[in-house]
């Protein structure tokens, strides 16, 4: 409990003394690497300062100079952050709507281009995949949780197809991702952050460069496979020996 309150104490004190700063200068300068610096640097303290480890397999499988939209399984608060410290590139991410609503947040989102869906307004979700894509064709990679939401009991959930679809138009490979520990550090509906390791597995990127919007189901169901064969892995060995 102590530790969550300093963690989240720390978090809210960068957020107000850093954020203008970064804000200032990403206007002036028209670069988001600032914001993704301060980023980086809040998330190392915040990482040390809960106890969590961190472990990557298969990072060389990412090949420097490519664009990829990294999807991932979904199961705890620190699924973000750990893949924006780890993963070698400035991503932008796929985000539920209310997180537009967290004051400050928000507006550093929008500055590096965050892309908010509102599933429940499909006409406005659409409008926001086309703007994902958009940026994708522009070279800038994507992080994204197509289950949706975090999984509750750390059992693979159902994909929603949006980001596959988004893969497809802009002709990105999909990067599939496995990440295990998350939800330990910190189980739903808990306050309180506990020390642990997160483990991280990049499988290797399917290319979509030869597929159409049609093949999208099939693009969904062979990252899932991935991702799930993964966490399968990680079930099987001693925390932190996955080889993914």
């Amino acid at each position: 409990m102590i530790r969550a309150t300093l963690v989240y104490l720390f978090i809210g004190l960068y957020v107000v003394l850093m954020a203008p700063i970064a804000v200032v200068w990403t206007l002036v300068t028209r670069d988001t690497a600032i914001l993704y610096k301060m980023a980086r640097l809040a998330i190392r303290i915040a990482g040390w300062m809960c106890g969590v480890k961190v472990t990557v397999r298969g990072k060389e499988r990412i090949r420097s100079g490519y664009n990829y939209v990294f999807v991932s399984n979904h199961q705890g608060n620190f699924d973000a952050p750990v893949l924006l410290h780890v993963i070698p590139r400035d991503c932008r991410a796929i985000v539920k709507q209310e997180m537009m609503r967290i004051p400050v947040l928000s507006l550093l989102m929008k500055l590096v281009g965050f892309v908010p869906i509102e599933r429940s307004r499909p006409a406005r979700a659409h409008k926001s995949l086309e703007y994902g894509t958009r940026l994708l064709k522009q070279g800038r990679p994507f992080i994204a949780f197509p289950e949706g939401t975090r999984s509750r009991d750390g059992r693979l959930g159902p994909f929603k197809k949006g980001v596959f679809v988004m893969a497809l138009k802009a002709g990105t490979p999909v990067a599939p991702v496995t990440i295990r520990g998350s939800r330990e550090i910190q189980p739903p509906g808990t306050y309180a952050i506990r020390p642990g390791t997160v483990e991280v597995i990049f499988h290797e990127p399917i290319p979509t460069d030869r597929m159409t919007r049609q093949d999208a189901d099939c693009l969904m169901e062979r990252t899932r496979c991935l991702i799930a064969s993964g966490l399968e892995e990680m079930e099987r060995l001693p925390r932190g020996l996955a080889t993914g």
